[in-house]
């Protein structure tokens, strides 16, 4: 009580003694370190709320992908913003503001975000639900305790707040770095024991004072998703910019290391830029010219852009902090889930209400994104610790910049750490595959090709299905195939690439595209021949989904021959398909190679736009005697026929694999094919199709259990010259 007394009279006789000593004890309480362990702590805990936060979005898209359209269990989404918004409430920051209380929130968070995928039936329809309600109600478990972590109550110690920020930051490079050596897949979500192995942490928190917390928990939202549109996986930025060969830009492996060594410079050594409206103005001049330049320059672009968000990251961050618990975290939740939804209006507007006016519109929504975070910086920006309420003390305002902005010592440390082991895993990835494309690439005149939809690598039940579409396609002998709804370059497909797993994994060329940027649902071919030359071309599309396709010319056996690959418009969307039939049609009757078509068009054999292809095209059916087919194509011209087979999805997708055998004429007058032969024995063993999928089987065959792939539809068959 005396002690008390002393200090109120000191107080009375010098405020402004006081005021200047409050000015520099303060902030010296918010940076303080917590040592290197603990921000090894905190960069663990930081991983999985990044991870977490980032796999709602395709937890949300997988429902209405099945149904086509919205379903309702959409909405349960809001869950996770109406969980934050009770550490408003005293009471609920009172009972789980302990650290008993904090432990409990992350278990529960850890168990139900990642314990959904190795524990719920691989098998059952009502998983892929199950999954995504425990993945909204983990993530709200996770944000609730990291916000009762970080803000605390009065009382607690300041050093941690350190710790916490710098775990924060530390976290997306351990996500990108486990990226690196997983071929762009997060191994939580892909491989069981990685679920079982994230574990929660428990520790301590405190206070300080800031700018407005609606506006702080919006910018920081808006970076968040920004940061996961863009930089999810090293690989997304070369498929946003990407272009056809041969220049198609830098590739992501070995490329992506330029990503993340951005992002860290961003983050390490740029935070004293951040409020400056000139820096502002770049990053928005390279966000716009990673969105509409192709190539180099795009990706140069996106580099920029790249420094710009690693340099906001810790302020937005310890601005976020300032305010009252429960309306920053409303604001960051509620921002973000909006921002996920209106992109995933912008692409799928063909299947829900009001897609119309979100059309194609994502460059607004990271317009609105981009203002956001300026107006936190630059306009709300000027002192890093308050200003007004902190003195004005120039000396010790500078000092204090320096130390508030950047991460300490030991984060720093881990930060380079992490980008030097991601680095190092794609480097080896890059050798592996070069070392794999010498090996499989085939000089043969005969070729296998084929055609799969393979619904954005998500099998039937939910599961990620890269590793086994990667064992089919290797299974089933094809030499060249086209593969479609590829584009999973997005966060609400979990920013994975597709064509850097398959081409890596199986030693094939790849070409994807056209882009993320361009809203369509993606088109990639993969070839065991060398790939000259492609366009990707985005075919007219006044009313439905945008229909992309690509062009390439192969070099097989010494001979150039050109290959189509396409995905038409939905069959309620007759204009479309109409006017994308009519150009398919005029771009390949130009063609002079030899040519094959490997396509979706959405209709029956005989349709409109099936004879509008075939005909103007100038183009052949593999078997036009195969009537019961739909949607799934092979054309050809100026090729010999050797053998066509259809293979069952096995759930691993909603659609078959057609596969056909080709030969390079070997003059122009040499005749083709035209005896169908069922009897593997009445063809040279070197054109039979693989044993593994079975004997030939009449009808439709419906999977028995998951990966019963086998032959359908009255397949294997063969052509062969005619015997009469």
């Amino acid at each position: 009580m005396e002690g008390r007394g002393e200090g109120s009279v000191r107080q009375r006789r010098k405020p402004k003694q006081a005021a200047e000593q409050q000015t520099v004890s303060q902030p010296k309480v918010l940076v303080q370190e917590c040592g290197f362990v603990g921000v090894v702590v905190e960069g663990i805990l930081g991983f999985l709320l990044w991870s977490s936060i980032w796999q709602i979005a395709p937890c949300l898209w997988l429902i209405p992908l099945d149904a086509m359209g919205v379903t309702g269990w959409e909405g349960a989404v809001i869950a996770w913003f109406l969980l934050v918004s009770l550490t408003g409430i005293a009471f609920v920051r009172r009972t789980l503001g302990s650290n008993f209380g904090v432990f409990c929130l992350r278990c529960l968070g850890v168990l139900c975000s990642f314990g959904g995928y190795p524990f719920f039936p691989h098998t059952d329809d009502q998983s892929k639900i199950l999954r995504y309600l425990a993945m909204i109600a983990g993530t709200a478990f996770l944000s609730m305790a990291w916000a009762m972590h970080y803000w605390g109550y009065p009382g607690k110690g300041g050093s941690q707040r350190s710790g916490m920020w710098s775990g924060f930051c530390i976290g997306i490079f351990v996500t990108l770095a486990l990226r690196a050596w997983f071929r762009s897949l997060n191994p939580l979500f892909t491989h069981n024991q990685w679920a079982y192995a994230a574990l929660g942490v428990g520790v301590k928190p405190a206070r300080v004072a800031g700018p407005g917390p609606i506006l702080s928990g919006m910018s920081l939202a808006s970076l968040v998703f920004l940061i996961g549109c863009v930089f999810g996986d090293s690989s997304v930025l070369s498929r946003w910019v990407n272009s056809g060969h041969p220049d198609t830009g830098p590739s992501p492996n070995p490329y992506g290391i330029s990503v993340m060594v951005s992002l860290g410079f961003g983050v390490l050594g740029l935070p004293c830029i951040a409020n400056y409206f000139l820096w502002w103005l770049i990053g928005a001049a390279g966000c716009a010219t990673m969105y509409f330049m192709d190539g180099n320059v795009g990706y140069a672009g996106g580099l920029v852009f790249a420094m710009y968000s690693g340099s906001v990251l810790p302020q937005l961050l310890r601005r976020f902090v300032q305010h009252a618990i429960g309306r920053s975290m409303a604001s960051f939740v509620l921002t973000f889930i909006m921002s996920v939804v209106l992109l995933v209006w912008a692409t799928a507007y063909n299947f829900v209400p009001g897609g119309v006016a979100t059309r194609e519109r994502t460059h607004f929504i990271f317009l609105a994104a981009l203002i956001l975070i300026g107006f936190a910086t630059c306009v709300f920006g000027d002192s890093i610790t308050g200003g007004k309420d902190h003195g004005s003390d120039r000396e010790s305002e500078l000092l204090l910049r320096k130390k508030y902005m950047y991460l300490p010592k030991s984060a720093v440390a881990i930060v380079i750490l992490l980008i030097l082991l991601a680095s190092g895993g794609i480097v080896l990835r890059n050798q592996d595959y070069q070392a794999k494309l010498k090996v499989m690439e085939k000089t043969s005149p005969e070729f296998t090709a084929a055609i799969w939809t393979v619904h954005f690598g998500i099998d039937n039940y939910g599961h990620n299905s890269f590793a086994h579409m990667a064992n089919l396609i290797n299974a089933s002998g094809a030499d060249v195939i086209g593969v479609l709804e590829t584009d999973t370059a997005k966060p609400f497909l979990g920013n994975h690439d597709m064509a850097m797993y398959l081409g890596e994994v199986l030693g094939m060329y790849t070409d994807f595209g056209p882009g993320p940027r361009h809203h369509t649902w993606g088109c990639m071919l993969l070839s065991r021949y060398p790939i000259l030359k492609s366009q990707h071309l985005l075919l007219p599309s006044p009313h439905g989904e945008i229909a992309p396709a690509i062009h390439a010319t192969l070099l097989i056996d010494g001979k150039e021959v050109d290959v189509m690959v396409v995905h038409m418009g939905v069959d309620s969307d007759d204009l479309d398909r109409k006017l994308q039939a009519k150009t398919l049609g005029q771009v390949l009757k130009a063609v002079t190679n030899p040519v094959f078509f490997l396509g979706y068009i959405t209709c029956a054999p005989g349709g409109r736009d099936y004879l509008q292809i075939s005909r103007d095209g100038n183009m052949l059916d593999i078997d036009p005697l195969e009537k019961d087919r739909w949607c799934e194509y092979i054309f050809y011209r100026g090729l010999i026929r050797q053998g066509f087979a259809r293979i069952t999805h096995g759930s691993l997708t909603d659609t078959e694999m057609q596969v056909g055998k080709f030969k390079i004429k070997q003059s122009p007058d040499e005749a083709d094919n035209s005896e169908r032969v069922f009897e593997a024995d009445n063809v040279p063993e070197r054109l039979r199709f693989p044993q593994r999928f079975g004997e030939r089987r009449n009808g439709h065959h419906y999977a028995r259990f998951f990966l019963d792939h086998v032959y359908h539809m009255d397949t294997p068959r063969w052509f062969i010259p005619s015997r009469s």
